[in-house]
Order: C-alpha cells, then structure tokens, then sequence
C-alpha cells in the first residue's frame, strides 16, 4: 500500500475522532446529569486527543492533514440532538447513541488496522486508540447493564 493511502486512512479516522468529539460535546452539554456530562466531556477530549496523535503519523508519511468532520457524522449528530431533546434527557438513550457510536468506530479502526500492515508506528498507534475505544464501549455497556436491572 502506498504512502498516499495510507494518509487517506488516517485522515480519514482523524476527521471520525473529530466527528465524535464533537458529537460527545453535544450531547454532553444537554445532559443534567453530572457524571454523565463528565463521562461525554472526556470522551469528547479523549477523541480530540486521538487526531493529534494522528497527525504526526501523516506528517511522517509526508501528507498533509485534512481538517473537518465528515458530513455522515453531521447528520448522525443533529440526529443525537434530535432524539434527546424528545427523549428529555433520558441517560439511558443517550448511553445507547454512545454505544453506536463506539461500535462503529471499532469497525473503523479495524478497517483502518488491517490496512495497515508494514507502518508499524502508524498501526500501533491506531491499536492503541482502537484498544481505548474497546474500553469505552466496555464501560458504556457496564452503565446501560444498570439501567436495564433498575
């Protein structure tokens, strides 16, 4: 795989983080709950970590980093905004939207993982923020396992 692609994919998953910092941030202003807003605010710098690490990946493959969010991730978005407004704040459906959303960023890093072979320090970055997500998506499970036994 070229250099080029490989870029490609990085940018790719830097615009995604980016995507769910902003998503995290959303939803975490709209939420009374204190430690949920706290839980959605360290995601949300958690992610916005991620494209920071990133972008010396992309420097060091000699691309350039591509700003933005994806529009997918736009919709998805207003989409969260949407369904808790209606739903009132209810913690548990916005820990469910989170729960999507960390199981399609593990699709995608996994994508990006399996391209990636022969750019060691590209893919053990990615891993290790794949490993993160992994992690999050385990403690989001662990809080919506509660509301389902309340």
């Amino acid at each position: 795989m070229k250099n080029s692609e490989i870029v490609d994919i990085l940018n790719n998953l830097i615009a995604k983080s980016y995507d769910a910092e902003e998503g995290y941030k959303t939803v975490g202003a709209s939420t009374e709950n204190p430690d949920l807003k706290a839980l959605l605010y360290a995601r949300s710098q958690q992610r916005y970590d991620f494209g920071h690490e990133l972008k010396p990946e992309i420097k060091r493959l000699g691309g350039e980093v591509k700003k933005g969010t994806t529009l997918l991730a736009d919709v998805h978005r207003a989409w969260i905004d949407l369904k808790t407004l209606v739903a009132s704040n209810d913690e548990q459906a916005i820990l469910e939207e989170v729960k999507r959303g960390e199981e399609n960023a593990l699709e995608e890093y996994d994508a990006a993982i399996e391209k990636l072979s022969g750019f060691e320090h590209a893919f053990n970055v990615v891993s290790s923020q794949r490993a993160k997500i992994a992690i999050s998506l385990a403690d989001t499970n662990v809080r919506l396992s509660l509301y389902q036994e309340a």
